[in-house]
């Protein structure tokens, strides 16, 4: 592949995939199989290290690298600098998988390193467009740079549960990150296709409407930060209504003959679902468990979300349209349904629940990966990740042949 034709798509986005395929193979999956696990102990913290810091962080690179160029105007980050941002988010998967032969110091520096250098890049960028709106996205990388260095270091001094303790409010920020692009790109792409139907629209969310779970969720991490978890939990739950409020009016039973569409409202349920599991679970754990309700946001909606809108890059067809192949489409469907199972399991105890939805995600990411493949031949072609550069950017007799 030459250097014109390595784009962050196609780099950070199979990495992203590939980690999630091997992280669960490697740690739940192979403890039932007796096979090679991770030298990071203990292997949950590693679990829940690699999907949050190394899964979704190789896709959140993926997705804003994506997006600069049309936030700013210029040609996307390539050559060297995306080079270099592959090369530390891999030393670090490999430095957190064989921990037993490095030297802490190293797993730090390339864990953190990968943020801090995606943080510099889109920056720098967006500062010398003068796109100062945009450095919300900036303040989220920084922020997982240091939720990574105290998950990580806390660890490493030897306070794992410590470790495991902060993924409350790692995961309502990622839920803040994803409610934020969800709930203007779904409508976005949504009313654009229903448009191009003759069909009604969504209801387009005014911006104080969008603000109010943005500002429960911040209230539920505050809140979580300093110990109030009663409020944290009522804010989790009020942010998800006012979530489920505004999907109401998306209009999803219109867009059934759209798998592309289809995915992302499927996956984006699961967001204010698992908020509410999270809530409740916290307000009652021996009715629910905590550790299993966090499986909505994590399975569901993060992993559903990822799919949804990075598969959007594999989409295009010959006739300049796009068009979910076979492979986004089981993948989508492989993850929907594990995530059911996973939040089945404490309700069947008995069954190997937990098993089958490993297997289901690792099937699932198999056949999303092989599906991603077209995406990475022929000259890079800038996938539409944004429901308004969508709107405003292509002409309308592309759209015509757009989503169909």
């Amino acid at each position: 592949m030459t250097s014109r034709k390595i784009v962050p798509y196609r780099v950070l986005f199979p990495a992203a995939f590939l980690c999630a395929l091997f992280t669960i193979a490697l740690w739940p999956l192979s403890a039932w199989t007796d096979g090679f696990g991770p030298a990071f102990e203990p292997a949950i913290v590693w679990h829940v290290h690699e999907l949050i810091f190394g899964f979704v962080g190789a896709a959140i690179g993926g997705y804003l690298l994506t997006a600069l160029p049309s936030w700013t105007g210029r040609p996307p980050v390539q050559g060297g600098v995306l080079i270099t941002l592959l090369a530390l988010w891999a030393l670090a998967r490999v430095a957190m998988a064989l921990a037993d032969f490095v030297p802490s110091g190293l797993l730090v520096v390339f864990n953190t390193g990968y943020f801090l250098l995606l943080a510099v890049v889109i920056g720098t960028q967006l500062l010398l467009a003068g796109i100062y709106q945009k450095l919300g996205f900036v303040c989220a990388i920084v922020g997982l740079g240091i939720g990574e260095f105290l998950f990580l270091t806390a660890t490493l001094m030897g306070s794992p549960s410590r470790s495991l303790e902060m993924v409350d409010v790692f995961l309502l920020g990622l839920a803040l990150l994803m409610i934020n692009i969800g709930l203007r790109a779904i409508p976005a792409f949504t009313g654009n296709w229903l448009t191009l139907h003759d069909r009604v629209g969504p209801l387009v969310p005014s911006t104080q409407s969008l603000v109010v779970p943005q500002v429960l969720l911040g209230l539920a991490i505050a809140a979580r930060l300093i110990g109030a978890s009663d409020l944290a939990y009522f804010a989790m739950i009020c942010a998800a209504l006012a979530v489920l409020w505004l999907m109401l009016k998306w209009r999803t039973l219109a867009i059934i003959g759209n798998p592309l569409l289809v995915a992302l409202h499927l996956a984006f349920f699961w967001v204010p679902f698992g908020l509410i599991a999270m809530g409740f679970s916290g307000f009652a754990p021996s009715f629910y468990p905590r550790a299993d309700a966090l499986h909505a946001i994590t399975i569901g909606g993060m992993a559903g979300m990822i799919m949804a809108i990075a598969g959007r890059a594999a989409a295009h067809t010959a006739e300049g349209g796009l068009r979910a192949n076979w492979g986004f489409t089981i993948g989508v469907w492989a993850i929907w349904i594990a995530t059911c199972i996973r939040i089945a399991a404490p309700v069947f105890p008995d069954l190997p629940l937990v098993l089958c939805v490993a297997v289901l995600w690792c099937l699932g990411w198999t056949a999303f990966l092989i599906g991603f493949m077209p995406a990475l031949r022929g000259t890079p072609r800038r996938p539409v990740l944004s429901g308004r550069r969508h709107q405003t950017k292509v002409s309308a007799a592309y759209i015509e042949r757009t989503e169909g």
